[in-house]
């Protein structure tokens, strides 16, 4: 299966969306997959509309980045309920952590990836991370410390307002869509500065390395070491000199969630 609007890379994750489409056909069930990222779900909804099937998606409150979703053989009523995700409430009596490290400590108990959602920094020594309800479980025993750091983490089924990441609308004209000449706009840098922070390394394509040449498409995340985040929102047309018109979204390092 080919499609011209994934990169060759991502053709294996759109085989996996299309199975999880077949599944749904043939047993005319919902499907609750992982935690996606913004670029996932762009991928996996593109490939069960494209099939006629409807699509829901929840993180665990409102805004969320990294959601899951819920494929349906047709648009039935669902609820927060139906995504089994679960808040955990993070303390750390003594010393501060950041998400950096939060993530670290989970990933450092075996975690998958996918098996977490957003961390949100609710203050120095406190944090909200969303997981799935398995996993909620086995960390409510297992998980003691952020790095050196000991923590308490409970269950909660109530959380405070947390919105969603405070992303900045904004169209830049680039001459050609390519992931140095996004970040060169986006952060307002010059070209040669933005190819520098890719070949340095400080720049990561949906928080993997990537290319300074590599093109960027609806969905994308763009993650600038000492700048924050850009998001990539559509790519809206060319203007009358022939630059491409690129929407993103732009959030400067002030709070950690993702």
């Amino acid at each position: 299966m080919q499609h011209g609007w994934v990169r060759a890379s991502e053709q294996p994750w759109v085989r996996r969306a299309a199975d999880w489409v077949r599944q749904v056909e043939e047993s005319y069930a919902p499907y609750l997959t992982d935690f996606l990222t913004p670029r996932e779900r762009y991928l996996a909804e593109s490939v069960a509309r494209g099939a006629g099937i409807h699509v829901e998606a929840f993180g665990g409150y409102n805004g969320a980045e990294r959601v899951r979703l819920l494929l349906l053989p047709e648009p039935w009523p669902t609820s927060p309920q139906d995504f089994e995700i679960q808040a955990l409430h993070v303390v750390a009596p003594q010393d501060a952590f950041s998400h950096g490290d939060v993530l670290g400590s989970l990933l450092g108990l075996g975690l998958k990836r996918a098996s977490v959602g957003d961390i949100a920094i609710a203050a120095p020594r406190q944090a909200y991370v969303f997981v799935t309800k398995p996993v909620a479980r086995y960390l409510q025993d297992a998980w003691t410390r952020v790095g050196r750091t000991p923590v308490i983490a409970q269950a909660v089924d109530e959380i405070p307002p947390l919105p969603p990441p405070p992303y900045e609308p904004k169209d830049i004209f680039v001459v050609s869509p390519r992931m140095d000449a996004v970040v060169a706009q986006a952060c307002q840098v010059s070209r040669k500065d933005a190819q520098s922070l890719v070949a340095s390394g400080r720049v990561e394509l949906n928080h993997a390395e990537a290319p300074p040449d590599a093109e960027v498409r609806p969905g994308d995340v763009l993650s600038v070491r000492g700048f924050g985040r850009v998001r990539v929102l559509e790519t809206v047309g060319q203007s009358k000199s022939g630059r491409w018109i690129v929407r993103v979204g732009v959030l400067r390092s002030r709070r950690e969630v993702r």
